[in-house]
């Protein structure tokens, strides 16, 4: 387990603020940040290789700051590999592994037996990520902090190392904590993930409390969230939560009915939230875009036409101007063209309620 208490750090002229969080033993975390955000320095603290000004750093319930680098059971992988240049590949993962079995194992597993007699200078990016992971997962060690491990790898390798990384963390029961600026990565990796910008943690959770529920604008359009509006959210009272008659304590269980009022647009929503000003956030994968009216389980439907399509490969993002306002969907591309979407067409945009968050 690791946990962060309060954790100030300087390096340079960056501080690292103030940061708390928990990460159970046997989980994989990752963080995400803009570049400058701390990440890497959030990780060379767990490790020991920067001492904290304050606060306190946890490693299965005992106070790491009392144990230096060598005794923390840390396998740590830099984005740039940092492999020894006197040393052949064999050599680099050899360096503090466990045993041979282990050393075998990690190596057949990132793929670099092939390179073992190379000179680690005749390697190419991609390659030294490689021996550098082999490298880290030779100790066996407790803790895997990953930091851009995957970054110069191709496509296909690096799905297919992401899956053997992601399996090694299962198998071998290690706590993991990796850096990405993937958020697909992100989303399909972690069980926690830490958003970090400016030295301070933003807002933490599984991945799906974080890419959903952002805790606010900033932290909904750093994530991507293409649709955030600024407005005004009226709670609906005693309206039961799907506007259904019932008696609201038993189907609220919390949560309420808001109407939020932006850009000239009704909004329904459903949620936890203080009325009056604030954001909506809708992703753009939770808009449907339709030909024509339907009658479904959405409760928020807008009237307007089609003023951008952009196709990428499987998917496609549709704007649709609804009375001056721009609302962007994501759509599978064989969807936009089955749907014949092209800028001009009148189209209805949809949504459900549990869809809009409020933050």
């Amino acid at each position: 387990m690791i946990r962060l208490d309060g954790v100030t750090a300087r390096k340079g002229r960056f501080t690292l603020d103030a940061v708390s969080f928990a990460l159970e033993a046997a989980a994989y975390g990752v963080v995400i940040g803009p570049a400058g955000s701390g990440k890497t320095t959030l990780l060379e603290v767990i490790a020991g290789l920067l001492a904290p000004a304050a606060g306190r750093v946890e490693i299965d319930g005992a106070d790491a700051r009392r144990s230096p680098p060598e005794t923390r059971g840390v396998g740590f992988v830099y984005q740039h590999a940092f492999l020894f240049p006197h040393l052949t590949v064999r050599e680099n993962v050899a360096y503090g592994a466990a045993d041979d079995a282990t050393l075998q194992e990690a190596s057949e597993r990132m793929g670099v037996t092939a390179l073992f007699g190379r000179d680690v200078g005749s390697l190419s990016g991609g390659e030294r990520q490689l021996v550098a992971l082999a490298r880290a997962l030779a100790r066996r060690p407790r803790l895997l902090l990953l930091d851009e491990p995957f970054s110069a790898l191709d496509p296909r390798r690096r799905t297919l190392i992401r899956r053997e990384v992601r399996a090694l963390h299962r198998e071998w029961g290690l706590t993991t904590l990796q850096v990405t600026h993937d958020f697909a990565e992100a989303g399909m990796l972690g069980d926690l993930a830490i958003l970090l910008d400016g030295g301070r943690v933003l807002q933490s959770g599984t991945p799906a409390e974080v890419f959903r529920r952002p805790a606010s604008p900033y932290v909904a359009e750093f994530l991507g969230a293409e649709n955030v509006f600024a407005g005004v959210a009226r709670d609906l009272g005693a309206a039961a939560p799907d506007w259904v008659d019932a008696p609201p304590a038993e189907l609220a269980q919390g949560h309420r009915a808001f109407a939020f009022e932006a850009d000239g647009l009704t909004l329904y929503a459903v949620g936890d939230f203080a009325p009056g000003a604030g954001h909506a956030v809708i992703r753009a994968e939770e808009i449907t875009i339709a030909r024509e009216q339907r009658h479904d389980s959405a409760r928020n439907r807008f009237a307007g036409r089609v003023t951008e399509v952009a196709s990428l490969g499987a998917l496609t993002r549709v704007t649709v101007d609804v009375r001056g306002t721009p609302l962007i969907a994501a759509l599978t591309t064989r969807s936009a063209l089955e749907l014949k979407l092209e800028p001009g067409l009148a189209v209805v945009a949809s949504f459900k309620a549990m869809a809009v968050h409020l933050c």
